[in-house]
């Protein structure tokens, strides 16, 4: 009987135990439970290090040292949200290597685990699902139906994708040619867009005396001199050769972003007529060779003008070669071998942790884009109004402006003394529709940039406009098609003068409650 009693007392413990939670799972204090045990977040409860009832994949906005905060945006919802680190915050690398919270940068891809009622982040890994191309200028982020190449790689770009530069949230269209960036993503979606290397502006002074000759900035612009023309640089160091005929300089520049050099070349020496002799070497023998346009015969030295000079080499079964030379001594040799031609593959992205890096562009390449004229369709830019507009460098007028609708990829400048210049790319489609774009008002100068001070107008003239004349003036018709792509009526367009876009003016939104499910995925 005594027996009985005793086994009765001791299943009655266990049952005691097992109802009140007295077991190893209850030690697991402020980890996520199933909705049938929901813990409520009183703002008493003590949690354990490393524990959360929240995660997400997402990309870093920015973060904040001074208020040991993490700002991130959700890809799927396209909301931000700000949570918070202190001492107990774990960080790794993908590969599960420690890291400190200031080696986490915005555009980062992540993986973070966080309790949502304190906003609190247990720990935050880059993300190992997550691949990148960094610092590179072989892309192109105008493919149809919203999508962009890397390489020969193609992936989605979606309108929630994080565009960042200097640590604002910026728009694709504000990112150019010749721009380097760091771009990340997940599978063949694109997460992140960070500009590393920008762009400034040249501007030539007193050049009438090289109009029609040559100008080399660095490795990365080549082409032809014309007037009024605001050429879109990469920001850094250089060495500006200018030439045409018997005239020829060789100048230093620092190109500082979004800001306009303006290089004098009224001072350049005059220099005697030389020449020099060039002795070709073209594998296939056979091949076809034109310099500046004209074909000549390469089976003995040619002779050219010292200055650039366009060498284009055909041969049939092979891909055709266009380079640019410069002729600077008495006598060189140069050698050139054209590649057969392979058949078109089309090439789909891979989905991997980590992705090398592109093959880059020839740097020799025409900095100009390959462009194949509509029927008779126009480009309009009816704001911001007063303004100088620029196309791939070249001066079209005062806005409102319209030209020739032209395939492909562009670079829109504007510019207007006392504000400052900026670009835009834009992507122009043989669709049979005229197009507008209106875009937002040039942002007034804080500091004194590099020759911008001028008040000269691109024709050299005192006056602020230059002549209507040279420039076409139409305003779009009703039946055109319209883009707007960052006009007030539409999304707050961060390049505004409005706004900075700095991601800190929209830290408003806390991430939402979750369901009680263990570690829910945000959103949810």
């Amino acid at each position: 009987m005594h027996g009985r009693i005793s086994q009765v007392v001791t299943v009655v413990m266990i049952m005691v135990l097992l109802i009140t939670g007295c077991t190893s799972q209850a030690f697991n204090i402020g980890m996520a439970k199933d909705k049938e045990h929901n813990v409520v977040d009183t703002g008493f409860s003590v949690s354990s290090v490393g524990s959360y009832d929240s995660a997400d994949t997402a990309v870093v906005m920015a973060v904040d040292q001074e208020n040991s905060s993490v700002i991130f945006m959700n890809m799927d919802t396209g909301r931000q949200y700000t949570l918070y680190y202190d001492g107990t915050t774990y960080v790794t690398d993908k590969y599960d290597g420690p890291m400190t919270i200031s080696q986490i940068r915005a555009g980062d891809v992540v993986d973070v685990n966080f309790l949502k009622g304190k906003r609190q982040i247990a720990n935050i890994k880059e993300s190992p699902s997550a691949w990148v191309y960094e610092d590179i200028e072989n892309y192109d982020l105008g493919g149809i139906n919203k999508t962009a190449s890397i390489g020969s790689s193609t992936y989605s770009l979606p309108d929630e994708a994080v565009v960042l530069s200097e640590g604002k949230r910026v728009e694709v269209m504000d990112v150019v040619a010749k721009d380097r960036v760091t771009i990340r993503g997940i599978d063949h979606k694109i997460y992140s867009i960070n500009v590393e290397r920008g762009h400034g502006y040249l501007r030539l002074r007193n050049e009438q005396a090289l109009i029609g000759g040559w100008i080399e900035v660095g490795n990365t612009v080549i082409r032809e001199i014309t007037e009024d023309m605001l050429l879109v640089v990469p920001e850094g160091s250089y060495q500006v050769a200018l030439s045409n005929g018997g005239v020829s300089s060789i100048k230093d520049i620092v190109i500082e972003r979004d800001k306009e050099t303006v290089l004098d070349v009224g001072d350049i020496e005059i220099v005697q007529d030389k020449v020099g002799r060039i002795l070709f070497s073209v594998n296939p023998a056979d091949a076809e060779v034109t310099i500046d346009g004209e074909s000549v015969d390469i089976s003995s030295a040619v002779e050219l003008p010292y200055g650039i000079h366009q060498v284009h080499l055909e041969a049939e079964g092979y891909d055709s070669l266009t380079k640019y030379i410069q002729v600077g001594s008495e006598y060189a040799k140069l050698s050139f071998t054209l590649e057969e031609k392979k058949e078109d593959t089309p090439t789909v992205s891979e989905n991997s942790p980590e992705v090398k890096k592109p093959e880059d562009k020839p740097s020799d390449s025409v900095s100009e884009n390959t462009i194949l004229p509509t029927q008779g369709n126009k480009v309009y830019i009816d704001a911001p109004k007063n303004v100088e507009v620029y196309v791939d460098s070249n001066y079209v007028g005062i806005a409102p402006v319209s030209f020739r609708k032209n395939i492909g990829s562009h670079t829109v400048t504007l510019r207007k003394s006392g504000y400052k210049t900026k670009s835009y790319t834009i992507y122009l489609y043989n669709d049979g529709e005229d197009i507008t774009y209106s875009f937002a008002d040039l942002e007034k100068e804080t500091e004194s940039s590099s020759g911008n001070s001028s008040s000269k107008n691109p024709s050299g003239s005192s006056t602020e406009n230059p002549s209507s004349s040279s420039s076409s003036t139409e305003t779009p018709s009703s039946g055109s098609s319209t883009e707007n792509p960052s006009s007030g009526s539409s999304t707050e367009n961060p390049s505004s003068s409005d706004s900075t876009g700095s991601v800190s003016d929209n830290i408003v939104e806390p991430p939402p409650s979750g369901d009680g499910n263990d570690a829910p995925r945000f959103p949810y």
